[in-house]
């Protein structure tokens, strides 16, 4: 694991690489300590680092300035080190793997990196996986497929893209060409719409056979199925939602895979009851989550709200568990611009805010 600690203060470098050290269970390597994170940055363009633990209060510039420019390489994982406990809602959009209160506790070190550990482990298990198939679909939010140099494949024509998509999603049953038709093409008469059908399909089988993959659709019967093995978010997500119990982990893997809807920007009649499936399950799982754990990571919590709340907005249940974060964090003026910004949503509806989330408002604000 190949770690680097950006911190202003030497002394506070000195004492965590120290503790790193004497952790000898861990395979971990100290690339570089960095009091300027501006030294850091360039750095990390040129070296390949797992694990960067980041100061939030620094002189020169906010740690939170520093770790949106990290998260931009996917691959390092940030850890966050601070002598301010109540950090969480100040890292409103950054996805955390951990954060470390000073003085830094061995055995809450140990934990952290644990966690890294097991991400580490998961993203070398996720590249493993798309070396050994051919092609990987990027299903949520927007849509592409990649090949197996991981260059993205290009469509000869929309309905070719949509074809594609509607046997790789009826990938398990053949599915009967007068199906097929009336679900693509319902608006033109039969002889046409089976004509573009024919041709979709030899458009696809081509496209296939020129990346080298033969057989691709098979033909039983007047039923077409799609011979390709592809990984996909979709299966990884449907993994996640059938998993009976849930950890940090998982649910992180979660919010990481959900970027949007199934195939949100296609707008595929078919595909529509499959996105409300999806999004009712990740929802479930969420709410689960975040209202059945006794303890939990405060930035994993509030990205758990953040991302309900993105799904359901006008959810005045969702609402108020965020509204009841950030009192809890102590955070005066959050607190006030989101009840603000709730006022404002519902009021686009013509609804009051409703009368629980008012009481807790106006106690938090008599109480501080």
């Amino acid at each position: 694991m190949n770690v680097i600690i950006i911190d202003d203060e030497r002394m506070a470098i000195d004492v965590l690489r120290f503790k790193l050290n004497r952790l000898t269970q861990f395979q971990i390597s100290i690339k570089g300590t960095f009091t300027n994170a501006t030294d850091a940055l360039q750095f990390l363009k040129n070296e390949s680092i797992d694990v960067v633990f980041l100061d939030i209060e620094m002189i020169d510039v906010h740690g939170l300035q520093v770790a949106k420019q990290l998260i931009r390489n996917p691959l390092i994982q940030i850890i966050f080190v601070t002598a301010h406990a109540q950090f969480a809602v100040d890292a409103f959009d950054i996805e955390a793997t951990d954060y470390l209160l000073k003085p830094v506790h061995e055995k809450r070190l140990i934990k952290a990196l644990i966690k890294a550990q097991q991400k580490l482990q998961l993203q070398e298990d996720g590249e493993k996986e798309k070396k050994e198939h051919l092609l990987y679909a990027h299903t949520f939010g927007s849509f592409y497929l990649l090949d197996a140099q991981h260059e993205v494949i290009k469509w000869r024509t929309r309905k070719v893209r949509e074809l594609f998509l509607y046997l790789w999603f009826h990938q398990k049953k053949p599915m009967l060409n007068v199906v097929i038709i009336e679900e693509l093409w319902p608006d033109l008469e039969f002889e046409k719409a089976a004509s573009n059908l024919h041709t979709s399909i030899y458009q696809l089988r081509k496209l296939f056979k020129d990346k080298g993959i033969q057989d691709p659709i098979q033909l039983v019967n007047n039923h077409y199925q799609l011979n390709v093995e592809i990984a996909s978010d979709y299966d990884k997500l449907t993994q996640l939602l059938e998993q009976k119990g849930h950890d940090e982990i998982s649910i992180q893997q979660l919010l990481n895979c959900y970027e949007g809807d199934f195939l949100a920007e296609e707008e595929y009649p078919w595909a529509i009851q499959t996105q409300l499936r999806l999004k009712q399950g990740v929802l479930h799982v969420l709410e689960m989550y975040i209202t059945t754990m006794d303890s939990m990571n405060s930035l994993l919590k509030l990205n758990c709200l953040q991302k309900m709340l993105e799904l359901d907005e006008f959810n005045e249940d969702y609402m108020f568990l965020l509204l009841e974060f950030l009192i809890a964090q102590n955070k005066k003026q959050d607190c006030i611009q989101y009840y603000e910004r709730i006022e404002e949503k519902l009021s686009e509806i013509g609804i009051s805010v409703p009368e629980k989330i008012l009481s807790i408002y106006n106690a938090y604000m008599v109480r501080i």
